[in-house]
């Protein structure tokens, strides 16, 4: 590997990686990173998104650079034409590139893992609304409702019954129009069991080792443990032994996550890949504990196996939010010392300050790293109470449920 002190990157991001960039910049000689901002009516938000952010070049053009620079970094997807593209003309790019589909076309998801030999979830696919609102009605079970691609309109949601649902399954119909009748919805058995999921590096066809595994409540926070192959736990393992057979038909060379459910019988259910870097825990917290984190990025970019060396053998966060953001710029402040442990998303610097964008309630994780679960909890802690910002709300009860998760983590085959 050569040294990387006078290599160039450019990034192309959606606005949720800043700091995987300025990871990059802290290494790279330049690092020029441009966020899409362009339409009819453009407004100037997101075309700040990394203004004067801790070394990076903001550009407003992206193809303007593209021969400028030695690789090229796309860290979120809905990007595969583009990888694609831009490695088809010989360009060095680390992204997801193709295999996205398997994150963004849930449909085609499922197929692939029951194919695979996979144990798989009941999956009902309805067409129209109103065929998922029929179904729902009759139901007597409890669903996760999901749809393909689009999920700025839907995320996933739980129906518990029809009373609480019918309400967001009108705001659905006045979201998507004469749409509804032709849009696919997943309605998908619930599992009961413990969650887990390894967040790797595959390079052409394996997990670079060693990796990191975890557990993680939306919303509330992550805890992971590096563990080279021998210790990672076969139920998780299984699930990415069998996915690394259509990554590696894929091309993939990235970055990606698990979601599995392991059952008391110690079944494991793939729930979501991620095919991307998973946000915002995980991927902040990886620019820290992987030590040579740009060489192993360059290394993807290039096609050359870059082994991942981490600080510790925990790490972890929680993810702040604000909804006061979704429409006002926020100022975030936090000591300088802190820096390192603390990761935005879609923000800018002005002078000294930090801001959150308008348009996004995920406002930044505070991460750390030690040797055992406790001692990140309580660094985590410790860190959070230092970083202010108007109704900022700070969910860290999640960490001490996630503690009594890996106790029971054990009687379903996951020695953490």
């Amino acid at each position: 590997m050569s040294k990387l002190s006078n290599k160039t990157c450019l990034v192309w991001d959606w606005g949720l990686f800043t700091e995987q960039a300025a990871r990059l910049a802290r290494d790279l000689a330049k690092v020029y990173y441009y966020v899409p901002w362009e339409s009819a009516f453009p407004k100037i938000e997101n075309s700040l998104i990394g203004q004067d952010f801790d070394g990076l070049i903001r550009v407003s053009d992206f193809w303007k650079y593209v021969d400028k620079v030695d690789f090229i970094f796309i860290p979120d997807n809905l990007t595969g034409g583009l990888v694609e593209f831009l490695k088809a003309k010989g360009y060095k790019v680390a992204g997801p590139g193709q295999a996205e589909i398997l994150e963004l076309n849930r449909v085609f998801g499922r197929k692939i893992q029951k194919n695979l030999g996979l144990p798989t979830q009941k999956t009902f696919v309805l067409k129209g609304l109103q065929n998922l609102r029929e179904f729902l009605r009759k139901s007597k079970e409890q669903y996760f409702v999901k749809l393909n691609t689009f999920r700025g309109t839907i995320e996933t949601f739980r129906h518990i019954d029809w009373e609480s649902s019918e309400p967001l399954l009108d705001h659905i119909a006045y979201e998507t129009g004469p749409e509804q009748h032709i849009l696919e919805f997943l309605a998908e058995e619930i599992l009961d069991g413990i969650e887990s999921g390894g967040d790797h590096i595959f390079f052409e066809n394996e997990i670079l080792y060693p990796t990191m595994y975890g557990f993680e409540l939306k919303g509330a926070g992550y805890i992971g443990k590096i563990v080279n192959e021998n210790e990672y736990p076969k139920v998780l393992k299984i699930i990415d032994d069998k996915l690394k057979v259509i990554l590696q038909k894929l091309n993939y060379r990235f970055f990606y996550s698990t979601e599995v459910i392991v059952t008391k019988d110690k079944k494991s259910y793939l729930i979501d890949p991620c095919i991307r870097l998973a946000a915002p825990v995980v991927s902040a917290l990886q620019t820290e504990i992987i030590e040579n984190y740009t060489e192993v990025v360059y290394g993807l970019a290039t096609g050359e196996k870059v082994i991942p060396k981490y600080k510790a053998k925990y790490g972890g966060g929680v993810a702040f939010e604000s909804e006061w953001a979704q429409n006002h710029w926020l100022k975030v402040s936090f000591p300088k010392e802190l820096r390192q442990w603390i990761k935005f998303r879609m923000a800018s610097k002005f002078g000294d300050a930090y801001y959150a964008v308008p348009g996004f309630t995920s406002i930044c994780s505070i991460i750390a790293i030690g040797n055992s679960p406790e001692e990140v909890i309580e660094q985590v802690k410790e860190r959070s109470e230092y970083v202010k910002a108007y109704l900022l709300e700070k969910n860290l009860s999640g960490l001490e449920k996630i503690k009594e998760i890996i106790k029971d983590a054990k009687n379903y085959g996951i020695i953490f």
